[in-house]
């Protein structure tokens, strides 16, 4: 009987224990996201052979979140680019070169992050240029960064300087909840790189409700070259128009001051897009147009046309890009 009793007992505790093991993961349920985009057209410039070329960064990333309890959440993100007209990595020296972070997320005071990611300017300035900043074809994402992108020594994406106007390598990372439309973002270096003059830092202040959207960020790269953005856009019917002004102040070369003004059109299923950048010091503008058509949620093609003109080296000339994009 005493042994009966024992392994009844001992049946009830391992009941308790297969109960007690759900409830425990419950409490840390993760959850792992795996994104991309493929982007890749032919694109003809005057006076050159057409080639194929991204009209987007082609991205393969991971992210995801631990629940620690309590609002509490850990996250990580990883993403990587690459060329895929070619195969190759889009950076030989930054593998992960969109973001490698880890860090902890709470409902109630924001996100704090560790590692490599975009600047606070860089996390939310495409929100204000038809072609969300890509960089490439009709995008006027030049003119909201003007040669901030360069080093003293004139080199673009340089080991010191330009190397951090997008993204912070060994940095923090802060980023607010949001709160009636506002929310900040905040970043800065703690490892200061060889030979730099200075420790990357910057900050972005938001505010989106409604039909309206706002931004102010400031940013000092690793050259101590300044450059301060700001931008608003409005949402009227199936139209968004908006406008940003940047400044930048550097050490090396003379100072500049640029404009985007812009808008998009939603024609039925798909969408018009045009643009106007300049650079007011330089004498340097571009003017864009182009329609972007969703074949469905993740896949859309895209027809772009620009023309580029540079009057100081009598340069001038046009652009047509026809490619296709998928997102997963």
């Amino acid at each position: 009987m005493k042994n009966a009793r024992h392994k009844k007992a001992g049946r009830h505790a391992l009941f308790a224990c297969a109960v007690a093991v759900p409830a425990v993961g419950a409490h840390a349920q993760s959850n792992v996201q795996i994104y991309g985009l493929l982007d890749l057209g032919i694109v003809k410039r005057s006076n050159d052979t057409a080639k194929l070329d991204r009209g987007s960064n082609n991205r393969l990333g991971f992210r995801g979140t631990e629940d620690l309890g309590n609002g509490l959440s850990a996250t990580f993100h990883l993403q990587t680019r690459f060329n895929p007209d070619t195969g190759t990595q889009e950076r030989a020296a930054a593998f992960w070169q969109g973001e490698s972070t880890v860090g902890l997320a709470s409902k109630t005071w924001g996100g704090l992050r560790l590692g490599r990611a975009a600047t606070p300017m860089n996390q939310k300035n495409w929100k204000f240029e038809p072609w969300e900043s890509s960089g490439f074809n009709a995008s006027l994402n030049a003119f909201q960064l003007g040669n901030f992108t360069f080093s003293a020594d004139g080199t673009n994406d340089a080991a010191v300087g330009s190397a951090n106007f997008i993204r912070i390598p060994n940095a923090v990372f802060y980023n607010s909840p949001t709160l009636n439309g506002i929310s900040l973002a905040v970043a800065g270096q703690v490892e200061k790189e060889a030979n730099a003059r200075g420790r990357n830092r910057g900050f972005s202040l938001n505010y989106d409700s409604g039909p309206i959207a706002l931004m102010l960020a400031g940013e000092q790269n690793t050259d101590r070259d300044r450059i301060g953005f700001v931008a608003a856009s409005y949402t009227i019917g199936s139209a968004r128009v908006m406008g940003s002004f940047t400044r930048i102040d550097q050490r090396e070369i003379d100072d500049e001051s640029s404009y985007v003004v812009g808008a998009t059109y939603d024609v039925g299923p798909g969408m018009l897009r045009v643009g106007f950048g300049r650079d007011i010091d330089l004498d340097v503008s571009r003017i864009s147009t182009g329609y972007l058509h969703p074949l469905s949620k993740r896949t859309k093609l895209y027809l772009d046309g620009w023309r580029h003109r540079t009057p100081v080296s009598a340069t001038t000339y046009n652009g047509i890009a026809l490619g296709v994009n998928h997102s997963f």
